[in-house]
């Protein structure tokens, strides 16, 4: 049974979305929960059950804090605690909704890289008209190289296979045009590496009307055009629905009438494209499960993010990938 250290004391709805995600997922899965963050705020939940263990943690790193500063001065906070036992393996998996910045370097500092990984990125599970599809790099790295974009992939594909269940994924670069020649040096040379890496199945360049269209299984892009598209994808869908109600409601009989009837697709439409329905976005590279959740989550994200850690660490994604890694084919 998978043990996953999970901060209690991460995010907008912290600690009471978390400690009642944690309670749902030992009673949904086949889980342990190290619930970390300050005990004189956990023992207010009166939690007792055989599968949840509380350990103290009085630093809180919050949501502005630089991320080295977190690392270096908060060595007691629930992130730097849980990232620990990951360490020491008293923890298969680590998971957090907080300060994604000070996440990403405590478990770069703590958990060290993967051999043969350059820089660790954070993927994301976005929807598409079929499925879902893993896009990486979310905003861990602005500046990347080539080999950087090249290791993306691999890990896109191994976390795919493993956490997905896609057996063959497709992997695609996005780029200003499908043709080979488009894009700037960056993507021709990328291009070039992941057409001759026989590790992977690269398809071609993505334009982005091709990402929602489930074109590629595995999307790859640099953090400075993953965390935009993210960004916009979300005040996208904000801005969707908020013009669906106001033009119900502001409309005529007959289209409140039809906003009525429609109800059921729209719920079924919002439960597709809900962050919470993917969970935690992995933190890939570093050596050790480590996911993200959403800052806004709430139970039901915590679950779905605990289920894909249990995954990932059920199918051991981080040996296969070190082994895919510990090679001098990637260097």
């Amino acid at each position: 049974m998978p043990l996953i250290a999970l901060d209690a004391m991460g995010g907008d709805n912290a600690p009471d979305a978390i400690v009642a995600g944690a309670l749902d997922a030992v009673q949904q899965l086949d889980v342990s929960i190290a619930l970390i963050g300050n005990r004189s705020v956990l023992d207010t939940y009166g939690i007792d059950h055989p599968k949840i263990t509380l350990i103290h943690a009085p630093d809180v790193i919050l949501m502005d804090d630089p991320p080295l500063q977190a690392f270096r001065k908060k060595k007691e906070s629930s992130i730097h605690v849980g990232l620990t036992l990951v360490k020491e393996g008293k923890a298969d998996a680590f998971l957090s909704a907080g300060n994604t910045g000070a996440i990403m370097s405590c478990a770069l500092f703590i958990l060290g890289r993967i051999k043969g990984i350059d820089r660790p990125a954070l993927a994301s599970v976005i929807p598409t008209n079929a499925g879902c599809a893993l896009m990486l790099d979310m905003g861990s790295n602005v500046d990347s190289k080539p080999i950087n974009l090249e290791q993306y992939a691999i890990m896109g594909h191994f976390f795919s296979i493993n956490a997905l269940g896609v057996p063959h994924p497709r992997i695609g670069l996005i780029n200003i045009g499908e043709e080979k020649e488009k894009g700037n040096q960056l993507t021709h040379d990328t291009y070039a590496r992941l057409e001759s890496n026989t590790k992977i199945q690269f398809i071609g360049n993505l334009e982005g009307k091709d990402i929602l269209n489930h074109k590629a299984d595995v999307i790859v892009c640099d953090g400075f055009i993953g965390n935009t598209l993210l960004k916009f994808g979300e005040g996208l869908v904000d801005y969707i629905f908020h013009e669906i109600k106001s033009t119900v409601a502001s409309g005529s009989l007959a289209t409140k009438i039809g906003g009525w009837l429609l109800t059921p697709a729209f719920r079924a439409l919002k439960k597709k494209i809900d962050y919470e329905e993917y969970g935690g976005a992995p933190l890939l590279g570093v050596n050790g499960v480590a996911l993200v959740a959403h800052g806004k989550s709430k139970k039901k994200a915590v679950v779905s993010a605990i289920r894909t850690a249990m995954t990932c660490v059920n199918n051991r994604m981080i040996s296969k990938m070190a082994i895919a890694f510990d090679t001098d084919d990637n260097q």
